[in-house]
């Protein structure tokens, strides 16, 4: 049960990528077809590089938030268990400290 969040938590991980990729790259596109149409010059490929490189750049930042957010989510997890852990053994400490008094 644990893991289908997961699953579907990556799944819409992947398609938030493609959508970054995909909408700068076919607005440049776009934008460079209907230059190129209006004026007769050539902006549509460099245009289309720039649309390329805008949506690499804005994968990575997407991807670096999430790596981020799971780091953080592990690390409290894991300090919320050590406090536990603390916990537990300090109540075992004064349990063994009451019975060596009697």
């Amino acid at each position: 049960m644990k893991n289908d969040g997961k699953a579907l938590r990556n799944i819409v991980l992947i398609s938030q990528l493609a959508i970054c990729v995909m909408v700068p790259t076919f607005i440049c596109l776009a934008l460079g077809i209907w230059l190129d149409k209006r004026f007769g010059t050539w902006f549509t490929v460099p245009l289309l590089f720039i649309g390329m490189a805008a949506g690499a750049r804005n994968a990575y930042v997407l991807a670096m938030n999430t790596v981020r957010q799971d780091k953080a989510k592990k690390d409290k997890a894991e300090e919320i268990e050590i406090e536990r852990k603390v916990e537990e053994y300090r109540k075992k400490q004064e349990k063994d400290s009451s019975d060596i008094k009697r």
